[in-house]
């Protein structure tokens, strides 16, 4: 199936992503929603009987295709809706689909940069993580907390976003080297 009609829209609304993860997030979006598709008619389980809930479960499909948790933008720029109904739909897929909070955490850790070990308030000889953006650093901070690890807030500015994380966390499983 062409993705072209999308990636257009894609291009429209989403300006600051290159082409190359807007054709990704395009396919991703027609496979999720052909997968969607089978599984409301032919699958087994509760059928979603809401609007939210709908969209929820299918953008959860395009999750999985990308493997990684869409950002609200993202969401909002595939399902023509606010920031505000996007940012609810992912509230409800962190709350009900069991395997996207670990998909979260590891997208809030995408183009990170480990900037070596720090102390922070409660966490003593921690790593210190320097995020992307700041919706990853709060979507880092939400997993960790819901996950029982200790963090603390190093710098939030409108460009650098760092969390100092306990080092009982798994930092290798999700940022590859130290910078």
């Amino acid at each position: 199936m062409d993705t072209s009609d999308i990636e257009e829209a894609l291009r429209r609304r989403l300006p600051a992503h290159k082409d190359a993860e807007r054709r990704r997030l395009a396919r991703a979006y027609i496979d999720g929603v052909l997968d969607h598709a089978a599984s409301r008619t032919a699958g087994k389980g509760p059928v979603p009987t809401t609007l939210a809930a709908e969209r929820a479960d299918l953008i959860a499909a395009v999750c999985r295709k990308c493997v990684r948790l869409l950002e609200s933008n993202e969401i909002g720029a595939l399902l023509r809706i606010t920031s505000s109904a996007a940012a609810g739909v992912s509230r409800t897929l962190l709350a009900v689909y069991d395997d996207l909070p670990e998909m979260a955490l590891r997208s809030a850790f995408v183009n990170t940069k480990r900037m070596g070990r720090g102390t922070k308030g409660a966490v003593t000889d921690g790593y210190k993580v320097r995020f992307a953006s700041e919706e990853r650093m709060k979507s880092a901070q939400r997993e960790l907390q819901r996950q029982g690890y200790l963090y603390e807030i190093g710098e939030s500015t409108r460009s650098v976003h760092e969390l100092f994380i306990d080092k009982s966390f798994p930092i290798t499983d999700y940022v590859a080297e130290t910078t």
